[in-house]
Formats: C-alpha cells, structure tokens, sequence
C-alpha cells in the first residue's frame, strides 16, 4: 500500500510539472496598432508636350515604347567619375514623335519634379552631340560611336532609384564604356518634355590658366536655382538671374578644374585683374580680391526669368557691389591677367 501511495504521488507531481511547461499564447491589447507594412513607392508619370498635344506616360507605358540599351557614365562639376554602366530607355527622339516630332529649329526642355530644367538643341537631343570625356583621366576625348540620348528608366537591368536618380533620368549611351558626359546634362527625376522653339545659341571664352568655351547650356546649368544660381533686384525692382563672377573665374585661375574649392583664394590675395569683355570691345577690369567669395557680382543670363534684350544678350555683369558704368552687357570674354 504505502509503495502504491508513493507512486500516485509521483505520477500526480510529473502531471503538474508538465502543466507548467505549457506555454499560454501572447496575449493582444485590444488597442495595439498593426505592424506597418513597407510599401512600394508610387508610380510617377512621364509628360511629353508637343505640336500636336500632351501626352502622359506611366513607367508601363514607356516599355512598351522601342527600348535602347548602352553605356551612360557621369562626370559631375567637382570632376568626381561615375564610371558607365549599361541604361536602357526610350529616346528623346521616339517620345518627341508622339507630340508631332521634333524640328531643327526646335529645342527641347527637359524638366525635372523640382522645377530644374535643362534645354537641348536639336543636334543635342537628335544627334547625341555632347562634350564626352575619358571615363578614367576625365579629360576631354572624340568617340567613334554615336551617343544616343534617352530617357532611361533601368540603369543594369534595375529600375532607377526613385531616391537617387527618380524614375526616369535623362542619360546619353554609347554602344561601349569608353565615355562619360557633364552631370548637368542627365537630369534627375524627369517628368517633362517638353518641345519648344529653339533659344540662339551663344559661347562664353573664358581664360585665364586654362581656358574654356562654356556654351549656353553648361551656363544655364550653373545658374540653377540648386547650383550656382543667384539672383539680384536692381533699383527699377528688375530681377536678375546668373551666376557670381568668382566662380567662373575660379573654372580657370589655375590648373584645378572645375572642383569643390574651384576658385584659388591665395591666388586672389597676390592680385590680378580679371577683365570682363563686352562684343564691341569695351572692358571693365576688377580687381581679384573684389571678386572673392563676393556673391553680389554677377554674370546674368535672363532678367525677369527671360533671356536679355538685344543691348545685353547674351549676358551682363551687374550686381549691387558694382558701379552703374560697371555693368557691362553683351558680354563675350571673361579673361584673366
């Protein structure tokens, strides 16, 4: 009996142990907040305004398009390389084609979602005739190959980044990786096109150690609102938009190209003059230390957000640090001495 007592004791004491070992499920508060769930990001169209209209293009939309393949690389304005890697878009070409085609004496306005904007002519968006250069030294090269301008929605059979590059992202290909283009021309998150009459083409010769053709483009670009851009409102309550003088000079003051620190202050601090040179010859001359880190100089391009009159296109030197008998217009040449 007592062995038999012993024994119900120990079954009855592993029964219990073994209850304890149960585990009760989590308990849920009523008032708890479902985990978030990550979501893909939304779907951002393309519009293309032409002659003939507007269309509008979702990503979907654009694949259905005739699709080209290269190789795109970047050299942005500090001169840092984005080596090529191989885009697939649709061309400018094919989408302008949609809104009644593209003339030659037609350019086209690529906008981006914050309002930057960048104009190509014809030959740039048609015949891909864009400054290319060495995707390892960064120096100015010729190609063989034509480059081919697209609107890419893939970069290495990806989609482009929506944080880094947007949806689509103008770009320029080659059929090799042997070259790069200027950052300011592969615009970020596009969502225009924008067909438009042709603006006249004009250069700035700048020189001074090195010396630089900067077309209209290159100067547009600068003068952005998120790049170099300044603005200055004269006493008539006139608005002027360019860039300050300094950092042109700076893209040739010395064998630094066009980098983060461009413009060389210990150069400014020995002195020279910089001459600012108007088509007719006439010339104002400043002083380097005038111009350093000096933002109230500036070269413009546009007054009241539209290109110069006849008496100063395509650019002046005003600003509120200058002299009314400064302010030269038409000018050509900005040189260094």
């Amino acid at each position: 009996m007592r062995q038999w007592v012993l024994r119900l004791g120990l079954i009855l004491a592993l029964l219990l142990l073994g209850g304890c070992q149960q585990v009760a499920p989590p308990a849920v508060s009523p008032t708890a907040a479902p985990a978030a769930v990550s979501q893909p990001h939304a779907t951002l169209n393309l519009e293309v305004i032409g002659p003939s209209g507007s269309k509008v293009l979702t990503l979907a939309d654009l694949k259905k398009l005739p699709a080209v393949e290269g190789w795109a690389g970047i050299k942005n304005s500090t001169g840092r390389i984005t080596p090529p890697v191989p885009h697939k878009g649709v061309l400018i070409a094919e989408l302008c084609r949609l809104v009644g085609g593209l003339t030659t004496d037609q350019a086209v306005n690529i906008v981006a979602k914050d309002g930057y904007a960048m104009t190509m002519s014809y030959d740039q968006a048609i015949k891909g005739n864009l400054i290319t250069y060495d995707p390892g030294t960064g120096d100015e090269i010729k190609i063989s190959e034509p480059l081919q301008v697209i609107i890419a929605y893939e970069r290495e059979g990806k989609p482009m980044s929506e944080e880094t590059d947007g949806t689509f992202r103008l770009m320029a290909v080659s059929p090799k990786n042997n070259q790069v283009i200027d950052g300011h021309w592969t615009v970020k998150w596009v969502r225009q096109v924008v067909i438009k009459s042709a603006a006249e083409e004009w250069t700035l010769h700048l020189e001074g150690t090195l010396t630089e053709e900067m077309d209209r483009a290159t100067f547009e670009s600068g003068a952005a609102p998120n790049c170099h851009g300044q603005t200055w409102t004269d006493d008539k309550g006139q608005k002027w938009t360019g860039i300050p003088l300094w950092y042109l000079v700076g893209r040739v003051d010395d064998d630094l190209k066009h980098q983060t620190r461009a413009f060389n202050d210990k150069l400014a601090e020995q002195g020279y003059k910089v001459d600012v040179v108007a088509a007719d010859g006439y010339t104002v001359s400043l002083d380097s230390m005038r111009l350093k880190q000096n933002n109230n100089i500036l070269v413009c391009h546009l007054m009241g957000d539209k290109p110069l009159e006849n008496k100063y296109f395509p650019l002046r030197l005003v600003g509120s640090d200058l002299q009314k008998n400064e302010m030269v217009g038409q000018i050509v040449k900005i040189k260094l001495r």
